[in-house]
């Protein structure tokens, strides 16, 4: 049995993520603020074992909790892996740095970066004398490379999640595959919120890309990320 911890599993990257990585021997835990139902009916129909907890990552304080209730879950299984994927992010606030509210830039970045570190940390520690292969997924993006007006708190919290998770790279953790993955820019709400925004100066660039079609579908992007998930689980 593998299993898998997702978060942000209620729509876009990581609701496509879900559905592909649904199969009789792996085990789902679907973290989001939202259910899917659909999500729960999928998993029945192809007999992979879904939990649904529901979670707002915002709330950082409780979740080394959070993480050790789920790996009592998946505890009672003879587990080959496990697999973190650290996908739920906002885009929000967008628009100068002076509009943002300290609510809303503390959210961010609590979402964003706070939460996949504290979730990270959480795993790995609750996991260290398990005999099994551990990969933790990062979901990144271009906007943690490259700067961008308006989008200071969310290219800043990529940013920070890359440098965070190169970090751990360098350290001696057994069993353990760690990388970032850089989706590009996909067809989801999020991008959908950025377009919208009239106060963002790079609405008009978003907007032109999707006129173009230069905006990569969710399930094909998910489909790449789970056959290198696949890959590095098979690791020993």
């Amino acid at each position: 049995m593998k299993a898998f911890i997702i978060t942000g599993t209620s729509r876009g990257l990581g609701f496509e993520v879900c559905k592909q990585l649904m199969k009789r021997e792996h085990m789902i835990i679907s973290i989001a603020r939202n259910n899917n139902d659909f999500l729960l009916e999928l998993a029945a129909h192809k007999e992979c074992t879904l939990h649904f907890v529901q979670y707002d990552l915002q709330n950082t304080e409780g979740i080394s909790d959070l993480m050790e209730g789920i790996l009592k879950q998946v505890f009672s299984t003879e587990l080959e892996s496990i697999t973190l994927i650290n996908n739920a992010a906002q885009v929000t606030p967008l628009g100068p740095i002076s509009s943002c509210t300290p609510e809303e830039t503390v959210g961010s970045i609590q979402t964003n970066v706070l939460a996949p570190m504290l979730l990270t940390q959480s795993l790995l520690k609750q996991t260290e004398q398990w005999e099994i292969h551990r990969t933790i997924v990062n979901i990144s993006s271009g906007s943690g490379k490259y700067a961008a007006a308006g989008m200071s708190i969310y290219c800043a919290s990529k940013a920070a999640l890359n440098m965070f998770t190169s970090c751990i790279q360098q350290e001696n953790h057994k069993s353990l595959t760690i990388y970032t993955v850089d989706p590009g820019m996909i067809d989801t709400d999020m991008q959908a919120v950025a377009r919208k925004e009239e106060s963002f100066p790079m609405a008009a660039y978003f907007k032109e890309a999707k006129d173009a079609g230069h905006l990569k579908p969710a399930e094909h992007v998910a489909k790449k990320i789970v056959r290198r998930i696949m890959a590095t689980s098979k690791k020993k």
